[in-house]
């Protein structure tokens, strides 16, 4: 097994390392600059705008049109974990309309690691299992399939998920393969994938192998909060894949043309390389214009601290796209922060049936965590609100003919704060929105989509602001330490290692110190045994299920001689982890 450099996704922004002592104000100023990196580039690596990169993006163009020319016979896969496979969802769900609407075969087809419910609550080691993954995959292809474009991603090159994926398709001669990330090469994980005779690096050097194999991975650099790839990773991810698969629509005409703009012949590489860009450079427009704004992100980031620091709890409730990607933002703090699922929640209109699509799949049934709709909000959460609680209506546009009466309804019964958060062109006239003044958040942006219809670029700049919402209410509350997260919860292979590797570079102590400590944290005990000791990733994760603070409980026993007990005394004293944690470094000092 061979030493490989720490991935770019999971080291420290060095533009953000004071996050954890910056105002709301500073926060989103820091995100700006972080978010830059999407379109500027990172240190001498390929980025987003490079010829390299969107020369692969175009030759993707004539892939995708393909598969959608197959009609029954092809298809288009988005598969991923965690954020990834989230959004593989949303962009399934929007481009699946627009090939109906067009009258084609609704040929994308997204793939979840843990299934469903993963796209509200992480499912404990769900991405780790690659035999599962090509199951997955080989039960969702079409019946004689004559054309597939599979695009698989893993932020950090690392995930089992997508690694079995790639072996299945690689000798498949039907089937063209993508694999997307921000890393280089060389930093794909080289560690062996438990219960498979392969690592992620030996996949990935096979399938380079093959001319039906690309390879795209623009480097954007560290994420914000180290390691929080759902936030540079996700919006890349969307930004990349909407702009390839626009270009492919409008060559097939299923896309209307925009005003003044002549779509590209198929042949005519140049030309669909210059019509990707012009669709980037209307992504990193949009993003100017969010943070032209950064008064509403300050104001949204101060709301998010203040509620989450009484113990109140922020409900999300939108339609459509607006609505997922704030229930995409909801599910990703428990594991990025160790939060309680009930911290941020989204709630979204049509529940279920909205966000899959279909009429036929509700899985309501699993659990509370599981009951998204607004009846669930409306019979379940209102009678539950305080004062210290916020709920937001989400929308693009317009607040949807649902969500007005529903943020009615609680002002009149609840002391809970209400607002909005409204992506828009034309901002409302006074009056319009159902909350005071004082919490309407609104974004003003260019253009809502690239052409009528489509919300792509408004679901950008939502993202962002949810983004800066969800992560600087974790940072007021001390979830973040500089701007390292140290209190994720360690439900897959990734967070295991992403765990380890924070346990390191805080407690400065050797991969055998910080594995010690984690395993000690896991086990709430002094003394291990030699099985305890050597534990596999997949054990630990499985023991980690129930037990809270782990990495905060690892950093003290890693950091000087203390018992576990003396540990949790500590953490229990102080409801802060970033306090504890800072106390004992400085004691090092």
């Amino acid at each position: 097994m061979s030493k490989r450099p720490t991935p770019i996704t999971e080291s420290s922004n060095e533009l953000t390392r004071d996050l954890d002592i910056s105002s709301p104000l500073e926060m989103a100023r820091l995100m700006r600059q972080s978010d830059e990196q999407m379109f500027s580039g990172y240190r001498g690596f390929p980025g987003l705008l490079d010829d390299e990169i969107v020369g692969k993006m175009a030759r993707l163009v004539g892939e995708a049109a393909s598969a959608v020319e197959a009609g029954e016979h092809g298809a288009i896969f988005l598969s991923g974990a965690g954020t990834s496979g989230r959004f593989a969802q949303l962009l399934s769900r929007q481009f699946n309309r627009i090939l109906r609407n067009a009258h084609l075969a609704p040929v994308f087809r997204p793939l979840v690691a843990g299934g469903a419910l993963a796209l509200v609550k992480a499912q404990e080691g769900a991405e780790d299992d690659p035999a599962t993954a090509a199951r997955d995959l080989e039960n969702a292809l079409p019946e004689e399939p004559k054309k597939v474009l599979y695009v698989g991603v893993t932020c950090g090159l690392s995930a089992p998920y997508t690694a079995g994926q790639l072996d299945y398709l690689h000798e498949k001669p039907w089937a063209s393969s993508v694999l997307m990330s921000f890393n280089a090469i060389e930093m794909a994980r080289d560690v062996p994938i438990e219960g498979w005779d392969k690592t992620f690096a030996e996949v990935m050097e096979t399938c380079l192998t093959s001319d039906r194999f690309v390879l795209l991975n623009p480097i954007h650099g560290p994420e914000t909060v180290m390691g929080s790839t759902r936030m540079k990773g996700g919006s890349i991810t969307k930004i990349i894949l909407e702009c390839i698969f626009t270009v492919a629509l409008e060559l097939l005409g299923a896309l209307p043309p925009e005003e003044g703009v002549k779509p590209p012949a198929r042949d005519d590489l140049a030309a669909i390389e210059k019509r990707i860009r012009q669709l980037l450079r209307r992504y990193r427009e949009t993003m100017h214009a969010v943070y032209e704004q950064i008064g509403v992100l300050e104001g949204l980031i101060r709301l998010g601290g203040t509620t989450l620091r009484s113990g109140g709890r922020v409900s999300y409730l939108g339609r459509e796209s607006a609505g997922i990607v704030a229930l995409i933002d909801a599910s990703e703090c428990p594991p990025t922060f160790g939060a309680s699922f009930e911290d941020i929640r989204g709630h979204l209109a049509g529940g279920w049936h909205s966000l899959l699509d279909s009429e036929d799949r509700d899985f309501s049934d699993s659990g509370p965590e599981f009951q998204i709709d607004f009846d669930a909000f409306a019979t379940k959460k209102i009678p539950d609100l305080a004062k210290g609680d916020a709920v937001l209506g989400v929308a693009i546009g317009e607040i949807g003919p649902k969500t007005r009466p529903l943020l009615e309804q609680v002002v009149k019964t609840t002391r809970a704060t209400v607002g909005v958060v409204l992506v828009t062109v034309v901002p409302p006239k006074k009056g319009d929105l159902p909350v005071a003044p004082e919490n309407a958040h609104i974004l003003t942006i260019p253009a809502l989509g690239f052409t009528p219809g489509m919300m792509n670029l408004a679901e950008f700049a939502l993202k962002l602001a949810l983004n800066a919402l969800s992560t600087g209410a974790h940072v007021l509350i001390g979830k973040v330490y500089e701007n390292r997260m140290i209190d994720l919860r360690i439900s897959n292979n990734k967070l295991y290692f992403r765990s380890l590797l924070i346990i390191q570079k805080l407690a400065e102590c050797t991969e055998e110190r910080a594995r010690l400590a984690l395993h000690r944290a896991v086990y709430r005990k002094d003394v291990l045994s030699a099985e305890e000791l050597a534990a596999a990733p997949s054990t630990i994760i499985a023991a980690a299920t129930d037990v809270s603070r782990i990495v905060p409980t690892a950093l003290l026993l890693a950091m000087g001689d203390m018992t576990h007990e003396q540990a949790s005394e500590l953490l229990a004293a102080d409801p802060v982890p970033r306090r504890v944690i800072k106390a004992q470094i400085d004691k090092k000092k």
